[in-house]
């Protein structure tokens, strides 16, 4: 059971992540035609700030928050858990997990209180567009939810590793992920 749930929510992370990453094509391919609108035709797009700021850069950060977790490539110190014995590590994963769930489940709680306030009140930018603000403040709540499924898959997963004394959910590797699939 534990591996399919791994196996579903990984699923949605890495589509979230390959929505991400089409947010950051767009970012790329709307920053060079402004650019060249800007610069050569002397005619710059109104809109590119706000798209990108509000949405896409949103997009790009909260879709991906939980991908990197499973991928363990957010930034780590580990001074002392090379240190530690597999059941203390799971204990510090544990430990973890538990802190990561009460901060992300305070900001999706806080997010989606705040994504119904814009949506209700119909809070837009003021500016040449009246670009809607709850979509991006909807982005909080969604992409900090999907962290707390993977906080809570990780919590249960290493207390009951610790528990049976079997290896039922993988520990983060010593050695950054991060680092080896590294392009630098």
């Amino acid at each position: 059971m534990m591996q399919r749930a791994s196996a579903t929510l990984a699923a949605l992370e890495r589509a979230l992540t390959l929505i991400a990453v089409s947010f950051m094509f767009v970012i790329m391919m709307l920053v060079v035609a402004d650019v060249f609108m800007r610069y050569v035709l002397n005619r710059p797009f109104s809109f590119t700030y706000d798209l990108i700021g509000l949405y896409l850069m949103a997009g790009v950060f909260f879709l991906t928050l939980s991908d990197a977790l499973r991928e363990h490539v957010h930034v780590g110190v580990d001074i002392l858990v090379p240190r530690f014995s597999p059941a203390g590590r799971r204990l510090a994963e544990i430990v973890t997990a538990l802190t990561g769930l009460f901060v992300f489940a305070l900001l999706c709680k806080v997010g989606f209180d705040r994504a119904l306030d814009n949506f209700e009140q119909n809070d837009v930018l003021s500016g040449a567009i009246p670009w809607p603000t709850w979509i991006s403040a909807a982005l909080v709540p969604f992409g900090c939810g999907v962290l707390v499924l993977r906080l809570l898959l990780m919590l249960a997963g290493h207390a009951a590793s610790l528990v049976t004394g079997r290896d039922l959910y993988p520990l983060p590797p010593l050695v950054g992920v991060g680092e080896a699939k590294s392009f630098e």
